[in-house]
């Protein structure tokens, strides 16, 4: 059985008298069906940002953990010293450059854990100087295998360990990360949409950028303050 109607109008038309009771119950149907159409359309947004949201998530933990195994790769190792009881080839000299070499690198080692130490110890803090969050401070601790997230988003990771600006309309959901590696700070814009900028230069996307104190950094309409801080201080 056909229930078609004849529905010269558009939906957004207000009913009149001349109206059929078919013609206003169509419109009634047509416009909820539109009002579904929008929260689909509203639904897949969401989920592909989440999707995406996602994925950068993934590749950031991959290449945390290629970074990992690289920088163990780069740990210096002592050097081990020639026995001269059991070398017949070995002389003064040698023993002498084997001493040197491995107190060189037994020292090496000393001042790798030192300075890890104090990168362990510290943290970054981040002043927001222009922007709708004006004045507010926070202090970030990233990790070798926990990076500290800024961005649009307010999800947990933002919220407790990194920075959320949701108010930013200029910030990307996932805008970027700080990080620590290699015994340093480093700022990492991870492919934002409007991107990032250090003194007056765009940062490369997933590019590493060594932080140091009192550089500022321009994440959407926000400038970020940068100081680089122990927890004695």
């Amino acid at each position: 059985m056909s229930l078609a109607v004849d529905f010269p109008y558009d939906i957004n038309d207000e009913p009149t008298e001349e109206w059929t009771v078919e013609q206003v119950l169509h419109r009634s149907l047509m416009r909820r069906c539109q009002r579904t159409y929008e929260k689909r359309d509203e639904l897949i947004a969401r989920l592909e940002a989440q999707f995406e949201e996602g994925k950068a998530e993934i590749w950031d933990s991959y290449r945390r953990s290629v970074a990992a195994m690289n920088e163990s790769d780069d740990m210096p190792q002592s050097t081990a010293e020639i026995d001269p009881a059991t070398d017949e080839n070995a002389n003064p000299s040698q023993e002498t450059a084997s001493a040197a070499t491995s107190k060189l690198s037994d020292m090496e080692v000393a001042e790798e854990k030192k300075v890890r130490r104090k990168v362990s110890s510290g943290y970054i803090r981040v002043e927001i100087i222009t922007g709708p969050y004006n004045g507010n401070t926070y202090d970030l601790k990233p990790k070798i295998r926990g990076p500290c997230f800024i961005g649009r988003s307010s999800g947990k990771k933002f919220r407790e360990r990194g920075i959320s600006l949701p108010d930013d309309p200029e910030v990307s959901t996932s805008h970027g990360k700080f990080e620590v590696k290699k015994k340093k700070f480093y700022f990492v814009d991870t492919g934002s949409t409007n991107g990032s900028i250090c003194e007056g230069k765009d940062l490369e996307p997933n590019e590493p950028l060594e932080l140091k104190d009192g550089m500022v950094i321009k994440v959407g309409v926000s400038m970020l303050r940068i100081t680089l801080a122990t927890n004695n201080e």
